[in-house]
């Protein structure tokens, strides 16, 4: 009998997670069946027909981690992993987004670090930042950075300061975006980290020449290291990520 797993959203069927989730089966000899679920709406009802008819657990993307964790376990925090057969619920990008760098040799102790964008990943990642020298938090919406900023005394309002790393957590950038990553104060080894993966961001950041090129970061990493966490939670076994990750960046 496979293990059910899946990826939940809209708009979602570019997803590389099947084959990252395949690639980490198959370290193990594994037997999985991991389906992308692309769903227009009411995705509160899949995930419950989904662990009601056996599934073992599930990814959640664009637009739904916000939505399932509240409708699904009452909490405002974004998840993005569904774990214990539909028992428990967390967010992966965080850690995933840490493992990453990691793996790159990116230290961001003692670092000025902006997080540009708070969706779930923006939150989720902003919330595992803990030893950099100042955090700043910053995106399209100033009410709701302001929100997140008063929330917390580790995060700040930008206030000019050179940065070492920007985290961009935004999926689109518009006229006004460019002008925000354009006035931002970056250092000469700064590195820009784009959490997207096969998006315009990518394209559009490479031409802005705001870094070096090889201090400008794609997704990919990120994805794959969440991705790992996730599998980790179902099964108890952490797989190796190294290999996928040079696979898919290849692709790029």
């Amino acid at each position: 009998m496979k293990n059910e797993l899946g990826v939940i959203g809209r708009g979602i069927q570019y997803s590389l997670s099947p084959e990252i989730h395949k690639h980490f089966a198959e370290q193990f000899k594994m037997n999985i069946n991991y389906e992308i679920y692309d769903i227009k709406d009411n995705p509160s009802s899949f995930v419950k027909n989904f662990f009601d008819e056996g599934g073992l657990g599930l990814n959640i993307t664009k637009p739904y981690k916000e939505e399932i964790a509240q409708k699904v376990f009452n909490t405002d925090e974004a998840v993005n992993c569904i774990y214990e057969k539909g028992k428990k619920a967390t967010s992966t990008d965080g850690s995933g987004f840490l493992n990453d760098l990691l793996s790159k040799n990116i230290d961001i102790a003692n670092k000025k670090i902006l997080i540009y964008g708070l969706g779930g990943a923006g939150k989720s990642i902003a919330n595992s930042m803990q030893g950099a020298e100042k955090l700043f938090i910053a995106g399209r919406n100033n009410e709701k950075s302001k929100e997140l900023i008063n929330q917390s005394d580790k995060y700040l309002e930008y206030d000019g300061s050179e940065l070492d790393m920007l985290v961009s957590c935004t999926t689109q950038l518009d006229l006004n975006t460019i002008k925000d990553f354009e006035h931002f104060n970056l250092t000469k080894e700064a590195i820009l980290y784009d959490i997207n993966y096969s998006n315009q961001t990518n394209v559009i950041f490479s031409e802005l020449q705001l870094v070096k090129e090889n201090n400008l970061i794609n997704g990919i990493g990120m994805l794959v290291e969440q991705a790992a966490k996730s599998f980790s939670l179902w099964f108890g076994e952490m797989p190796e990520t190294y290999t996928i990750k040079g696979i898919l960046n290849e692709r790029l």
